[in-house]
């Protein structure tokens, strides 16, 4: 009789575990509070909605709010750029409040020594170079 007993509650614990281990199948931003995704850009609108593939293949939903940290600042994101994202899961999207990228930004501000605003001689308009891969 003991050991039916010992027997019955090693398999209800063995069918309690089996849907924690169905987890590995969810999108990454549904598992925890505090994570980070790993992936590429898939499409961003330029303002707040972004989709991201992830390194498990999934294409996961991130939005971004006033206040997101984009790394480095000043970079624009675009389809197929590697981002790291760092936020919360709410719900069926992941709200970000850092994405960095492994890329850097070269700016150049070409300007005279004695800009006269509003003469021919100012010294030429503001330029900006795109990004540059480590």
């Amino acid at each position: 009789m003991r050991y039916t007993v010992v027997f019955a509650v090693a398999a209800l614990l063995g069918a309690l575990a089996a849907p924690a281990s169905a987890q590995q199948g969810l999108p990454s931003y549904a598992t925890s509070a505090d994570q980070a995704i790993h992936g590429r850009v898939t499409n961003f609108d330029g303002k707040y909605a972004l989709q991201v593939r992830d390194e498990h293949g999934y294409t996961d939903r991130v939005e971004l709010h006033d206040g997101t940290i984009i790394n480095p600042t000043g970079l624009h994101l675009a389809a197929g750029m590697r981002v790291t994202v760092y936020g919360q899961p709410d719900g069926s999207r992941f709200v970000a409040n850092e994405i960095d990228t492994p890329y850097q930004t070269a700016y150049a501000y070409p300007y005279a020594a004695y800009p006269y605003y509003g003469y021919p001689y100012y010294g030429g308009p503001y330029v900006r170079f795109g990004f540059r891969f480590r």
